[in-house]
């Protein structure tokens, strides 16, 4: 354990350093809630007085202290009873960076930086918290950390999933997914992105996945054309078309098809603008999951897309559906035809799907019977 000897004054004035640093935590109604370091040593315990109180019985008196050392932050247990926690594992007396996940007895708090924070409260007025506890493991996403290092330093790879065109039995294009090489990371996208958006950053991470799927695809001789994934943030926050652009100039070449969840799908004239944009881009757009809340039927006929991808859920065992089920699909591959929209079959796992999916009309498919996804093989 480090010694409190003559610490005090050091640590005070090592508080220069430490703008910006705040705690972050999950509030009344459920709502994240900064707690700014304001002053250092900042202390944290039962007792009135201190930076932070954490008026319950589990947080001892005076429980633990961020104090400075350097230009970085640690955090010091003060004998507490029931423990300070970083990372989920009890510590004594450790260095901090941001995105760590802490925990005093069973109060979470994730520490975080920012290089403009709110005015903090007056001095005197110390920080009584109206939290909710969090039985460990935490709420609050951990692995912030190391996805900031995962976006730094582009620690990702692509896998390619084959689209094929029914009538001919062949691939047609390749939909890019986005997987994670972050040793203490998880490798897939739905992870990725949960822990991405509790430091809002769900918009850089798809647009890496993005980038690095057409720098491969860019550099073979015959690339093929491509299907990207969009998060549904990326159409609510300013930046898609300038990252789409910056597609273009990589490779002009690349027959791009960019697809967007069909959740967004409720301001047709949004999306219509968004289809013209992209066409002067030379990019075509894809409607993803079709069906999977409701089909929106208004808005497709408002705002039509070059393919129209259907949800797993229309297509799982239609083979064994009801002959009113399969003509329901049916009818809803014939109005896409009809507005001139090239209809995708997702989530085709068996024989009998396929075979069925190419009575209805489908014309293209993707699942695992067609093909898993995979790095793409370079002849």
């Amino acid at each position: 354990m480090t010694s409190d000897s003559g610490s005090g004054d050091e640590e005070r004035q090592a508080s220069a350093h430490t703008s910006g640093w705040y705690l972050e935590t999950v509030g009344e109604g459920g709502r994240l809630r900064r707690i700014l370091l304001d002053v250092l040593p900042f202390r944290v315990g039962r007792r009135q007085g201190l930076e932070l109180v954490l008026p319950v019985s589990a947080v001892s008196k005076a429980h633990a202290e961020i104090y400075a050392r350097g230009p970085g932050l640690r955090v010091r247990d003060l004998g507490s009873t029931n423990g300070t926690f970083l990372n989920q594992g009890r510590v004594e007396d450790a260095a901090l960076a941001e995105g760590d996940i802490l925990h005093f007895a069973d109060f979470e708090f994730r520490l975080g930086r920012s290089e403009s924070v709110e005015a903090p409260p007056a001095a005197e007025e110390p920080t009584t918290a109206a939290l909710r506890k969090a039985e460990l493991p935490h709420r609050l996403a951990a692995g912030t950390r190391e996805l900031r290092e995962l976006l730094r330093d582009e620690l990702v790879r692509t896998v390619f999933q084959p689209i094929v065109q029914l009538s001919r039995g062949t691939v047609a294009a390749y939909e890019a997914l986005g997987r994670g090489r972050h040793p203490q990371l998880p490798e897939g996208p739905t992870e990725l992105f949960r822990i991405a958006q509790s430091i809002g950053a769900e918009a850089e991470l798809s647009r890496l996945f993005r980038r690095k799927a057409v720098e491969l695809v860019a550099a073979l001789p015959d690339p093929p054309p491509l299907f990207l994934n969009t998060h549904p943030v990326e159409l609510a926050r300013p930046g898609l078309l300038e990252s789409l652009e910056e597609l273009r100039a990589l490779a002009p070449h690349l027959d791009l098809t960019l697809e967007i969840h069909e959740s967004v799908l409720t301001r047709p004239a949004a999306i219509a603008e968004l289809r013209a944009l992209l066409l002067e881009r030379n990019i075509a757009l894809a409607y993803d999951d079709f069906g999977a809340g409701q089909a929106r039927l208004l808005e497709l006929a408002e705002a039509p897309p070059h393919y129209l991808k259907f949800d797993r859920s229309f297509v799982s065992g239609i083979d064994h559906e009801s002959l009113p089920k399969r003509r329901l699909l049916q009818s809803l591959v014939s109005l896409a035809r009809e507005l001139l929209v090239r209809t995708v079959a997702e989530g085709i796992e068996t024989v009998g799907e396929l075979n069925t999916c190419t009575e209805i009309g489908f014309t293209y498919a993707q699942g695992f019977q067609l093909g898993r996804p995979r790095p793409l093989e370079r002849p």
